[in-house]
């Protein structure tokens, strides 16, 4: 209870600070959105990056500035210089862009109803049946992954999470690609049993780093984003996201 007051009483100082921040230079961020229709009150993947790049980029001295945009969309506009920064980039590195360290992993996994009669032992075994999968997979679970979801009888990605899992749950399609956490908390959202779905571990991870437009940001931003890494800092602000989205919601419209 008093960790949840002390991260309160840290938030109502952020929105307060924004006058004082008036000064300050101001950088870009943009923030990959999902969760559309649906958004969590349990808290959402961006809400993460919203309360990381707040924390990093204003101990650096700036004054953030969000962008909300799909996550396809954010690697475009770092490259036309609209934002300064992106986060969750993955896949292959852009030769124009400048990258940070990896600051997350996530572990993805294929989920099936309790009923589903098929095994899944390898990527390839998923070409046989209907596919869904979150925002942008085929690009970031890699080119093998990719390939299969143009075999697949049919595939489609879904912004909107708890859609994904009803899409499942209805019988809508076969299989569901989502990360871990996200499809237990939307499952227990549905206010529905684990007993109901089953799941096959074939995927690799996701690193995600940030993408920077200038090579000197990058290198401003590096040694403190690895003091983050370091301390296990990364994980105490994804629990405070976690546990107070509507003050993360908050930040995240007083800066933009």
């Amino acid at each position: 209870m008093l960790r949840l007051l002390l991260v309160c009483l840290w938030f109502c100082a952020a929105l307060g600070s924004s006058s004082a921040q008036a000064a300050k230079p101001v950088l870009v961020v943009g923030i990959g959105f999902s969760d559309q229709v649906n958004m969590s009150r349990k808290g959402s993947n961006y809400h993460l990056d919203v309360l990381l790049c707040y924390r990093l980029f204003t101990e650096l001295g700036y004054q953030v500035k969000f962008i909300v945009a799909p996550y396809a969309k954010l690697t475009q506009l770092l490259q036309q210089r609209q934002i300064d920064v992106a986060t969750r980039q993955s896949g292959q590195l852009q030769s124009n862009l400048y990258y940070s360290p990896v600051y997350l992993q996530v572990h993805n996994l294929v989920f099936a109803r309790q009923n589903f009669s098929g095994t899944i032992k390898t990527i390839q075994d998923l070409k046989a049946y209907p596919l869904v999968g979150f925002q942008n997979a085929s690009y970031v679970l890699g080119q093998e992954f990719a390939k299969v979801s143009r075999e697949a009888p049919s595939y489609r990605e879904v912004f909107d999470h708890i859609q994904a899992v009803q899409l499942l749950l209805k019988g809508r399609t076969e299989l569901l690609v989502l990360n871990k956490k996200t499809f237990y908390r939307r499952l227990a959202e549905l206010q529905q049993p684990t007993s109901l779905v089953r799941s096959f571990d074939v995927l690799p991870q996701v690193e995600y780093r940030l993408a920077f437009s200038a090579p000197k940001l990058q290198q401003k931003v590096e040694p403190l984003l690895q003091k983050y890494l370091q301390q296990g800092a990364i994980s105490d602000i994804e629990q405070q996201a976690l546990k107070a989205p509507e003050q993360v919601e908050k930040l995240l419209r007083r800066q933009r």
